[in-house]
């Protein structure tokens, strides 16, 4: 959260205004010298935020800082989501246990099972990588 307001604020200071170079500040040198040219908009802190000068910041521009801000997670937007279907009944139970499988967009007299997690859609029956590589080790 602090981050995401530090660079919301530095990304108030106009780019435009800003000569040939990117100011570099160096924390604990306190010379402005690296900020000429940054033009900082005003800010409004409101609770549980404070003003915290350039000075204490660290920083060109003047920063709304809160040392602690909880805020609440809001998940309304997955209550109608689901995890998804289940592995096949074939598949190998241990090797399979945390497969997430997403449910097939073909009818099922279309679907197949490949030795993997999850039921397919025949139209996705294609050689992979991972096809290439169980074989090689079959072979030996």
């Amino acid at each position: 959260m602090k981050a995401l307001l530090v660079v919301a604020v530095l990304g108030l200071a106009s780019a435009g205004t800003l000569k040939t170079r990117a100011p570099v500040f160096s924390p604990g040198a306190m010379s402005m010298e690296s900020c000429e040219g940054i033009q900082c908009q005003p800010v409004d802190c409101k609770a549980p935020f404070k003003y915290q000068s350039p000075e204490e910041s660290g920083t060109c521009c003047p920063l709304c800082w809160a040392e602690e801000v909880d805020v609440p997670e809001d998940r309304s937007w997955s209550k109608h989501m689901t995890g998804g279907v289940g592995m096949n009944n074939n598949a190998d139970p241990i090797l399979c246990r945390e497969a997430v499988c997403v449910a097939s967009d073909c009818p099922e007299f279309d679907q197949f099972f490949d030795g993997r997690c999850c039921t397919k859609c025949k139209t996705s029956a294609m050689v992979t990588p991972a096809d290439l590589a169980k074989d090689f080790k079959e072979m030996r």
